[in-house]
């Protein structure tokens, strides 16, 4: 079956620091890069490269970048027919990265504000079993897409991220997948930040079929309306850079539901590969391109008693 994913395609300038500035001082990088980016591409690209077929909707920039992010999306594997240029310039990520692998972003949108609902077309939505969208773009238009989507008998799931500052209408959402601070937001949007308060309470505040928290190095928890807390432990690897793992996890997690896993193997199988990603220097660069899904975990899910 086919993942549609929807969303953001940026460029990525990324610096190695050996520590974050502070307000008003310079620091000398120790190193730097340019690549392609963007939340949606780069889920787009871990799902195709877990074996997914995976269609990319969004907007480049209709400069030199833009065309060298569809060529770059091309090469490994993504479907990009339905990434069309828009008037403004790419999207661009700043990206630090600090010598113990944690990282600060800061996103100029770019061409990914001309992203529409109606950009999405309706014979991919046809062909769809899952769309994975993201808040990178308007939020409108996410909005309006899981809508079409649902209507479409598409299943739609969202990674909730970065927070919209406000809270969200997900009538149309089958599942979510957010870091832990992304789930304290939606926790406080829903009105549910009471002292105590645990991610199932929002997934059941909102009606959410499935809630699942990134915790990075603590690995990922899955929680099911009516059914246990399952814990999704990370592997164990010396972190390098943490830019684009949780998209790595989002997307290989999309790509393998789609060819047929059960949500449980499909975190495990993201969570090794989101874990093998932070163990080299940027986002899609740093994916595992010799990744094998078959390969024996070095863990078990385990269930809350």
């Amino acid at each position: 079956m086919t993942l549609l994913v929807m969303g953001s395609v940026n460029r990525d300038i990324t610096a190695q620091l050996p520590e974050f500035p502070q307000p008003g001082e310079t620091l000398l990088a120790t190193g730097s890069e340019t690549a392609t980016g963007g939340k949606s591409a780069n889920q787009a690209v871990a799902a195709a490269m877990v074996g997914a077929r995976a269609h990319l909707i969004a907007r480049c920039g209709s400069d030199a970048a833009g065309a060298e992010a569809v060529r770059s999306l091309r090469e490994v594997g993504v479907h990009v027919d339905a990434v069309t240029p828009g008037r403004a310039a790419q999207g661009t990520a700043f990206i630090a990265v600090r010598t113990d692998g944690e990282n600060t972003i800061v996103v100029v949108p770019g061409a990914n504000a001309e992203l529409r609902a109606q950009d999405c077309p309706q014979h991919l939505l046809e062909k769809a079993e899952w769309i994975l969208l993201s808040l990178e773009v308007p939020l409108a238009t996410v909005l309006e897409t899981a809508a079409r989507a649902r209507a479409a008998g598409v299943k739609v799931a969202l990674n909730a991220s970065p927070s919209p500052g406000q809270p969200l209408d997900l009538r149309d959402v089958d599942l979510v997948i957010v870091n832990e601070g992304e789930a304290a937001a939606l926790l406080a949007g829903a009105g549910a930040a009471e002292p105590g308060s645990q991610p199932e309470d929002l997934a059941a505040a909102l009606g959410l079929e499935t809630l699942i928290v990134t915790r990075g190095a603590a690995g990922a928890s899955i929680h099911a309306c009516g059914h246990a807390t399952v814990q999704v432990p990370s592997v164990e690897v010396q972190a390098v850079d943490t830019s684009g793992a949780g998209d790595a996890f989002t997307g290989a997690l999309l790509g393998r539901i789609t060819c047929g896993d059960s949500l449980e193997t499909a975190s495990a199988i993201a969570a090794r590969f989101a874990a093998s990603a932070t163990t080299r220097v940027g986002a899609q660069a740093s994916y595992p391109r010799d990744f094998q899904v078959d390969e024996p975990s070095v863990f078990t899910v385990a269930r809350d008693s």
